[in-house]
């Protein structure tokens, strides 16, 4: 963590390194600076590290305008200069509706407060315990919202990746996507 001190003597969480180690033994890690209007939560940071997007309030420089945007580390390119990954960037103009993801993904909902609770831990970067419609039964099993070709991406108990989504047949490894086939804009965070 990182904290500055001002000249009145007030100090100030400005940044904080979090670092994750998988079970392949690889290391990601980022630094996360600290604002006002930016600033993600431990949970959240750790989501983006482990190469899930984030639902978060953005200024777009486009439009300069505050919207939300679901923001993605990207790994595949070098770090900035800082030791930084860029973002990749999902604004509201990319089409993204979690609501319709949800509902056209067939999960099932025991209560109607279940659905917007989901929705937003989706939002949040979250793996989410859900029940969804497979082979004529339900059966439980974990979501994670993938903002970038809009659709959940389902698994079963034991982390199994199963294919319901049409638009993602064939593609295993989010983090290995082709960036022919979407249109996104990386900046320095």
């Amino acid at each position: 963590m990182k904290f500055n001190k001002s000249e009145n003597g007030g100090v100030f969480f400005n940044s904080y390194l979090a670092t994750l180690k998988n079970e392949k033994d690889e290391s990601f890690s980022h630094n996360f600076y600290v604002s006002k209007e930016n600033t993600f939560t431990a949970k959240e940071a750790v989501n983006l590290l482990e190469g899930r997007s984030v639902k978060i309030e953005f200024h777009n420089p486009k439009t300069d305008q505050v919207e939300p945007a679901f923001v993605k580390l990207d790994f595949k390119e070098p770090k900035t200069e800082k030791g930084n990954y860029n973002f990749q960037n999902f604004y509201k103009n990319y089409g993204i509706d979690t609501a319709e993801i949800v509902e056209k993904s067939n999960l099932v909902f025991d209560k109607p407060e279940y659905k917007e609770n989901t929705i937003k831990s989706l939002e949040k970067g979250n793996v989410v315990k859900v029940k969804f419609e497979l082979d004529d039964g339900v059966i439980e099993g974990e979501a994670v919202l993938n903002p970038q070709y809009k659709n959940l991406n389902l698994y079963d108990q034991d982390m199994n990746r199963i294919n319901t989504n049409k638009p993602l047949q064939g593609l295993e490894d989010e983090r290995e996507h082709d960036k022919a086939n979407v249109r996104e804009q990386s900046i320095k965070r």
